[in-house]
């Protein structure tokens, strides 16, 4: 029997908490971001601007020079005070910089109008702690407890010198890190500064100590995926003749000629099985919003039969059949209702046969369909992602089967957390073999899926409930065979793969551009695959 008809959704209690918002509330990201940050550490969404991690080193260098208690808190206060001067100084050059930590608080300063602007810290976690991670991933820096991080010799050291050659000519940075540092500075003296630390023009000393820092001639062991990441983006834009996009980056991987380079096919592997864990994610989400829109405000007050909302959804058959259409998977007199689950099983598997070639236990093939395809369809398709959720399981299976069942170690992030997280080992592939025995209709599979997602909904909301008793982030409760709804609005999404802002660093370290990798860019590819190849060697 399914265990979706053997476990019942819990039951929920009003506990008192506030209603909050929250992402990921199935709790499927976090494999995705999983696997993620294993191929691209040192940048994260809320790091955009390379030369911060330049600054930070430098601020790091400086705070021990000017013999200041060696305390983490003491140096983070420092760091948002300096920080506050650079940022004020890049916005009176440019107000309308991005990349900054603080532009509100410090374009209100400056909006007063006085010839003094005040130095004080414009938030409360200054650029010193949003850094620190990718600081001490790329081995610029590293954590001391509670007092001044280290800086490494000769990353950081190197790092900081490079920037202090340019900032230590300005007489206000002699004044910062006096004995006795100003409470407020001069319109002219920010603007001096401002000129020589633009967060968006970075001299070439300091670029070049940049770029070996994120693609180092000598990189250690871990630094491996992250350098091939960098290269595969370089690869790509060379090709294209332009920047490449995330699509652009995840269609390569998931093709037969991945990124056209032999030492980069193992972060090609990598990034696929992102995307396969991430349509997941994403399909399910889609279903979990298909619920949700599914029950209207009247339903959280008396409930609903959860067979009925299912019923619902399955009803749309419109939605269901056209996504199918669009992939091929459906004729134009066919529909859903007709299919039993081995049946779109032997379709996808012939669908996917043009071309198809197994490395590695990953499955590639030449059709047309891929993860990005079915999620983004699934986004988009209403009731449909229902059908479509049972579709990028079974993709899953082709895709990485062979290489989960041989439990190959570079698979395990697939089956992060087990049945916790929906795994591919625990769940997906063994519920994929019994449905292929007991071949049940389409729409029954679809329908027990639905109820598997917002079981996993209601654990995972639960499970942060007794983390924090204050955070209810449930989008529907369930008691007995009822659902109620929450009142509460929702659509799916995308975990974010942090490959725009590396595109980003590329970008500000001027190995890309709009024509694609400049020459500088293509210097470092090259370099870059040197090294790979040697290291790999």
């Amino acid at each position: 029997m399914p265990i979706a008809n053997t476990i019942s959704s819990p039951e929920w209690v009003d506990s008192g908490s506030e209603l909050t918002g929250g992402l990921d509330l199935l709790g499927l990201r976090l494999p995705v971001q999983t696997i993620g940050g294993s191929l691209l550490n040192g940048v994260t969404t809320v790091t955009p601007s390379i030369r911060y991690i330049a600054f930070r080193s430098w601020l790091i260098y400086r705070y021990g020079e000017s013999r200041r208690p060696d305390s983490w808190t003491a140096f983070t206060d420092f760091s948002g005070y300096v920080e506050c001067a650079l940022v004020l100084g890049n916005l009176i050059q440019k107000p309308s910089l991005n990349g900054l930590i603080g532009t509100d608080e410090a374009l209100e300063r400056m909006g007063a109008q006085t010839p003094l602007l005040s130095i004080s810290p414009l938030v409360k976690t200054p650029a010193s702690t949003v850094y620190a991670g990718p600081s001490e991933q790329l081995g610029v820096s590293a954590p001391r407890d509670d007092k001044v991080p280290g800086i490494s010799d000769p990353r950081g050291k190197r790092l900081a010198l490079a920037v202090d050659q340019h900032l230590s000519k300005i007489s206000l940075v002699e004044q910062l890190f006096g004995k006795n540092p100003p409470d407020e500075v001069s319109r002219e003296a920010l603007a001096e500064l401002g000129a020589a630390a633009r967060i968006d023009q970075i001299p070439d000393g300091e670029r070049e100590a940049l770029i070996q820092v994120v693609l180092p001639a000598a990189p250690r062991p871990d630094e491996r995926a992250r350098m091939s990441t960098y290269a595969a983006l370089l690869a790509l834009a060379k090709e294209k003749g332009a920047l490449p996009t995330e699509k652009d980056i995840f269609s390569a991987a998931c093709s037969l000629k991945r990124f056209g380079e032999p030492v980069l096919d193992h972060v090609a592997d990598g990034w696929l099985t992102y995307c396969v864990r991430d349509a997941i994610a994403v399909s399910h989400e889609a279903v979990l919003a298909a619920v949700v829109n599914e029950m209207g405000p009247e339903d959280g007050r008396l409930g609903v039969e959860s067979s009925r909302v299912i019923g619902e959804l399955l009803a749309r058959v419109d939605e269901h059949d056209n996504p199918l259409r669009a992939l091929n998977l459906l004729g134009a007199g066919e529909s859903v209702w007709d299919m039993t689950f081995r049946q779109l099983f032997a379709r996808i598997e012939e669908r996917l046969s043009m071309g198809h070639s197994q490395k590695y236990g990953i499955s590639r093939w030449g059709a047309a369909l891929d993860e990005p395809t079915i999620y983004n369809l699934a986004l988009n398709s209403g009731a449909g992602a229902v059908s479509l959720a049972v579709v990028t399981w079974i993709v899953a299976a082709i895709r990485v089967g062979a290489g989960v069942r041989e439990n190959l170690t570079d698979f395990g992030n697939l089956s992060y957390q087990g049945w916790r997280r929906m795994g591919l080992r625990d769940v997906v592939l063994p519920e994929i073999d019994r449905l292929l025995q007991d071949n049940p209709p389409l729409t029954t599979v679809a329908a027990e899926l639905t109820h598997r997602v917002v079981q996993q909904h209601l654990q995972i909301a639960w499970s942060r409930l007794q983390v924090d008793f204050q955070r209810d982030v449930a989008l529907v409760t369930a008691e007995g065979n009822r659902w109620f709804s929450r009142g509460k609005g929702y659509s799916g999404g995308r975990t974010l793969s942090r490959l725009r802002e590396a595109l980003g660093w590329l970008a500000q370290l001027k190995l890309v551009d709009g024509n694609g990798a400049t020459p500088d860019g293509g210097d470092i590819l090259a370099r870059t695959l040197q090294t790979l190849s040697g290291s790999a060697a």
